[in-house]
């Protein structure tokens, strides 16, 4: 089987009804589900754990501008729910897959270094029971 590959350039980032696309230097959807213990009593001492609640999210890196502070910042302030889509390459392919759901910001941190592009971690967890979901695109 062969897999396509191509480097990541024209992802569209949808934040509360806003084109954040030109805003992120990385964008991703990292899931993640806990691992419970359910190792019993054995003469062979391996644990064994069964997959548990799953956390699901997105995660970028954001350009520190005016325009992205006035939009995050009071998302974040006052713990909004509010709709994100994601589309890997959605900017020059409107059939690609999307993610998207309801979420609320955890994490928002601007700071800046001599020298450097002045970018912040953003993290953007499932507000409700929909979690983040994909779809083919409409």
């Amino acid at each position: 089987m062969t897999f396509t590959k191509s480097i990541a350039l024209h992802d569209k980032i949808m934040i509360d009804g806003e084109d954040c696309s030109n805003a992120f230097r990385s964008f991703g959807q990292p899931n993640t589900r806990s691992q419970e213990d359910v190792s019993g009593f054995s003469v062979s001492g391996r644990n064994e754990t069964l997959p548990g609640a799953m956390t699901q999210s997105f995660e970028g890196e954001a350009f520190y501008t005016p325009e992205v502070y006035s939009l995050l910042k009071p998302l974040f302030d006052n713990g909004t729910v509010f709709e994100l889509t994601w589309q890997p390459d959605g900017l020059v392919d409107p059939s690609r897959e999307v993610y998207y759901g309801n979420v609320k910001m955890y994490e928002f941190g601007p700071s800046v270094t001599r020298g450097s592009v002045e970018v912040f971690p953003c993290t953007f967890m499932a507000a409700d029971e929909n979690g983040i979901q994909s779809a083919a695109a409409t």
